[in-house]
């Protein structure tokens, strides 16, 4: 079984180009969340697969997060509301950071 189908998109930009599309299509159950770590818009496909549309956020926090978005926003309004939320999240850090450290660990750990 396959739980859903994800594609990474480019920027911010282009996500909500595809958001406006999906909903000018009529395309149902669009649920755009914030996880945190990535912005992402879930929506069946009309063979009822889940597909999930994402770009990465700068930050880490720890999983799972799933808190809805106003894809309405404008862009740098979508940003620093997404900034603010992760902010907010146990294990909030620039993800460059947790990257170097879940290196040093990896190091340490052989």
């Amino acid at each position: 079984t396959i739980n859903q189908i994800s594609f990474r998109m480019a920027d911010l930009a282009g996500l909500r180009e595809m958001h406006q599309r999906l909903e000018a299509e009529g395309v149902r159950e669009l649920a755009p969340v914030s996880h945190g770590n990535a912005l992402s818009v879930y929506f069946k496909d009309p063979e009822g697969n889940r597909i999930e549309l994402f770009v990465d956020t700068p930050w880490y926090v720890e999983q799972p997060v799933r808190v809805p978005m106003d894809m309405q926003l404008p862009q740098a309004e979508l940003w620093a509301w997404a900034e603010r939320d992760a902010r907010q999240r146990p294990g909030f850090k620039p993800v460059e950071e947790w990257r170097s450290a879940l290196r040093k660990k990896l190091q340490r750990s052989r």
